[in-house]
């Protein structure tokens, strides 16, 4: 599968994307793994203040960390976005 990041993700992966070699797995344990992968994102996930996009939609809306995601699928991390 495939992880896109987004914004100040960017910077702190120093990726625009990476492939995660799995069959498939949930988003909970996806974020797990990238927390340990990325220490600095681990805070955001239990804040829940990165948005995830699977496959166009809102994870939230598809089962949230239950969510299953195989091979082929695309996964976009958006980070928080401030404002006035």
């Amino acid at each position: 599968m495939k992880v896109l990041y987004f914004g100040d993700l960017k910077d702190i992966t120093l990726k625009r994307e990476e492939i995660i070699e799995s069959e498939s797995i949930q988003i909970g344990d996806l974020k797990n793994l990238l927390s340990e992968k990325y220490p600095s994102l681990k805070e955001s996930f239990l804040k829940d203040e990165i948005r995830i996009i699977v496959n166009g939609k809102d994870y939230s809306f598809t089962g949230g960390d239950k969510t299953l995601v195989s091979k082929g699928f695309e996964i976009a991390l958006f980070s928080p976005v401030g404002g006035g």
